[in-house]
């Protein structure tokens, strides 16, 4: 899939990141992804729905949902996420210590956000609610 700034959406990541663990299908904690993307210089977005996660750009979402705001999307910046968890549930950062949140890394690509540059992402894709009770059925003694 074309993006604006000519850089394919896809599943052909940089090498550097590769060799950081970023790589499709790789499943990455999500603190562990947010501090790759904050050194890196990455916008790391977290899609809440697998077919618009695998089957569609950020450029065409961020247009078609440019109505809707941010935290009523079917997927949301990660850092934005993090500050919204942790201001609804104080305790978030130690829940993740108990159940680390998962992402599975779906797609890499460059688009413009109104910052004159290509800005660099990647597309994570969040655990669904059955997953997550898997998990944690699976964990229990």
């Amino acid at each position: 899939m074309e993006s604006p700034t000519g850089t394919s959406e896809g599943t052909a990541f940089p090498p550097d990141l590769e060799r950081l663990g970023i790589t499709p299908g790789a499943k990455i904690d999500i603190r562990e992804l947010d501090k790759i993307g904050r050194r890196h210089s990455l916008r790391i977005f977290l899609y809440f729905e697998e077919d618009l996660a695998r089957f569609s750009t950020l450029q065409k979402d961020l247009q078609e949902y440019s109505d809707v705001p941010d935290l009523e999307r079917p997927f949301v910046r990660l850092d934005a996420f993090l500050k919204f968890a942790t201001e609804m549930d104080p305790l978030f950062s130690q829940r993740m210590d108990e159940l680390p949140l998962i992402v599975e890394v779906v797609a890499y690509g460059e688009t413009e956000m109104g910052e004159g540059n290509p800005v660099a992402y990647v597309k994570g894709l969040m655990p669904f609610l059955n997953e997550l009770a898997e998990e944690v059925s699976s964990s229990a003694p």
